[in-house]
């Protein structure tokens, strides 16, 4: 068995500077006296984290007190600062606000700035810099060997190996490293291996660390040998530089008492601790994430008419648009065009529904391309009132599509992440998991979500968090675990804090680091960011969003005869050089997306998509890529219109 490594916390401490210019005169007799007060979103309200110190007598305040926080880019963190006017006798006065993501701060490599409201009316600018802090900034090469380990086999010397878990809150142990097995030794010698500091220990060095050691045996069942408790403190060369401990079995040494010593020896021969680069780096130097979806829509989910169904849509979003909103809000942002490559498998497409797909286009369009998180809700919609239920359940050709995309980025600094959400068992498991193999040397998370109830066996089997893949043929184990599965009504059931988003995401920024590691990509230099708004209309400022169209936001055209282009909140504002972006998302469509029967469409590597994929090649004469093969047909000059219900 090969070693295996556990990067499940990648989190960064992200430290936020402040300065403002422009601030209004709030005191009659002198300038105003601003501090600002940081707020983090947490449900439907708001926490304090705290505030700077007051800047007296100025409207271009530069404040000394920095703003600490730990960065999660699985969590949609919306952070508000807030500018008052400290009053020394009276209230303090309200000058502005604004809103924005951390990980728009944590990600740019330049300073941020932003529009300070107040109903609506600009109040001045806050400029924003965040810089990573460097306590997680390394990673630790471990030399270690036992000596004189318990006998535990009645034929045969142990089997030994070890495990290393880090003590969390409430005295919860996470795995973090797990060893090779060595056959048949009492002294054994492990290979030397590397892991982050904040998968090690979250960049605290004096978390508690336990280590296992086990003996294997080949029915499954496993004997422990000994154990002991250290933190990284104590054994760093710098630090404590304690290189030597007694293995202590709790049972043995229960019943021996005082006669007791130890049933072995864990000896560290050597402790390097060296800098590496962090996902924060990458981010800052522009590293791209594409996210490419996946649909179910095989006949397993039901009839969509029916309200069992796990398509049906009804008063709330069904489990599938759950996990496209979840996963999408966070991802998104990320992708410079915020255009995302949308698919489908397990459908018959009309006309003539004469055969299932297994990667088509949601849009029906031959680009596969949609614009933002409701540009993959309508392409959703379209397909599901469109489509004829099928299957069987083929992962094997979004596989090859992905492995493909990730391919022909290898050299674009960019990432791709997957989402598959499916139902339940699929048909071409070898295919799937030898893909998977193939797919664990490129850029490529991938992240599957399975819905209802159905047995998730073979899902947790791709997951491969405790047995790694091997490819049939090869027989090559995978290089990384690039797999995460997230049974979502089961997760949903069982806590009462779920997150999908966290759930599927947080190994990601490990993934992309080992990535980056492996293949000794260093970070590009900063560069600037853009992102929209986040969406806070619901829970913010009710005063000034009681006359604003719901989603209706600057810079979107609208559609509809007699609506403003721009959002009366944003109406007032002044141009400000550099200021912060403004949310661009527009109602939802009314109809399905436009479909144009010819696209241009540049597939990975310049080949041309499988027949099965549902594109033609153009007649020899046109200028254009591939059209779809099946174009839904539609009124002249307008899109064609939901039917009641899908065919089936």
């Amino acid at each position: 068995a090969q070693p295996f490594l556990y990067e499940e916390d990648c989190t960064s401490t992200v430290e936020i500077s402040v300065s403002c210019s422009g601030l209004p005169k709030m005191d009659l007799f002198s300038k105003s006296d601003p501090f600002v007060t940081l707020f983090i979103r947490e449900g439907n309200s708001y926490r304090k984290l705290g505030s700077t110190e007051v800047k007296d007598n100025t409207h271009d305040p530069k404040f000394d007190k920095v703003f600490e926080l730990a960065y999660h880019f699985e969590e949609e963190q919306i952070l508000k600062f807030v500018v008052e006017d400290y009053d020394r006798i009276g209230k303090n006065d309200y000058i502005g606000s604004t809103h924005v993501r951390l990980g728009e701060l944590a990600s740019s490599g330049e300073p941020m700035v932003y529009d300070l409201k107040d109903k609506g009316k600009h109040r001045g600018i806050i400029t924003l810099y965040a810089e990573e802090g460097g306590s997680n900034k390394a990673k630790v090469t471990f030399y270690t060997r036992c000596t004189k380990l318990d006998k535990k086999d009645f034929f045969g010397k142990s089997d030994p190996y070890f495990e290393i878990r880090k003590i969390r809150e409430g005295n919860r142990p996470v795995l973090v490293y797990k060893s090779a097995v060595l056959k048949s030794n009492l002294n054994p010698v492990f290979d030397p291996f590397s892991i982050g500091m904040s998968a090690l220990c979250s960049g605290d060095f004096n978390t508690p660390l336990q280590f296992d050691v086990f003996d294997w045996n080949m029915s499954g069942k496993v004997d422990l040998i000994g154990s002991f408790r250290t933190s990284f403190s104590e054994i760093s060369p710098e630090h404590g530089n304690i290189n030597s401990f007694p293995l202590i079995h709790p049972e043995i040494k229960r019943k021996k008492g005082n006669k007791y010593k130890n049933s072995g020896t864990f000896t560290f021969s050597r402790i390097i601790l060296t800098p590496i680069h962090t996902f924060v780096e990458y981010l800052k130097g522009g590293l791209q994430i594409q996210l490419i979806i996946a649909v179910d829509f095989t006949g397993s989910n039901g009839n969509p008419a029916d309200p069992r169904s796990l398509h049906h849509i009804g008063v709330q979003d069904n489990e599938y648009l759950e996990a496209i909103k979840s996963v999408g809000h966070i991802l998104v942002p990320y992708d410079s065009d915020q255009q995302i490559p949308c698919f489908g498998f397990g459908a018959k497409l009309p006309p003539a529904y004469d055969h299932a797909l297994h990667c088509f286009p949601l849009n029906g369009n031959a680009d596969p391309e949609v614009n933002g998180i409701q540009g993959i809700i309508d392409a959703y919609k379209y397909t599901l009132s469109s489509c004829r239920l099928s299957g069987p359940t083929l992962f094997s050709e979004i596989l090859s599509y992905s492995k493909a995309v990730a391919e022909s980025q290898k050299q674009d600094y960019a990432y791709t992440i997957l989402l598959i959400i499916t139902d339940g068992v699929i048909n071409d498991m070898r295919q799937s998991s030898d893909l998977i193999v193939e797919s664990s040397t490129l850029p490529l998370s991938i992240v599957i979500v399975g819905v209802g109830g159905a047995d998730f066996t073979d899902m947790n089997t791709l997951d491969a968090d405790d047995i790694p893949l091997v490819h049939s043929r090869t027989l090559k184990q995978m290089k990384n675990d690039i797999v995460q599965f997230v049974p979502l009504r089961e997760v949903k059931e069982n806590s009462s804090h779920f997150n999908l988003a966290k759930e599927v995401l947080a190994e990601v920024p490990g993934q992309v680091t080992k990535y980056m590691s492996d293949y000794k990509i260093e970070p590009r230099a900063p560069v600037a960011r853009t992102f929209n708004a986040p969406e806070i209309a619901s829970i913010e400022d009710v005063r000034a969003f009681a006359q604003t169209p719901p989603n209706l936001q600057s810079g979107y055209t609208s559609p509809y005869p007699g609506q403003s282009n721009r959002n009366p909140l944003h109406a007032s504002v002044p141009s400000v050089p550099q200021a912060g972006h403004l949310n661009q998302v527009g109602y939802p469509l009314q109809q399905p997306p436009q479909v144009q029967q010819y696209t241009k469409y540049s597939h990975p590597q310049g080949t041309q998509p499988p027949p099965q994929w549902g594109y033609q090649a153009p007649p020899p004469s046109s200028p254009y890529g591939y059209r779809a093969a099946h174009p839904y047909p539609g009124p002249p000059g307008g899109n064609p219109p939901y039917p009641t219900a899908p065919p089936h």
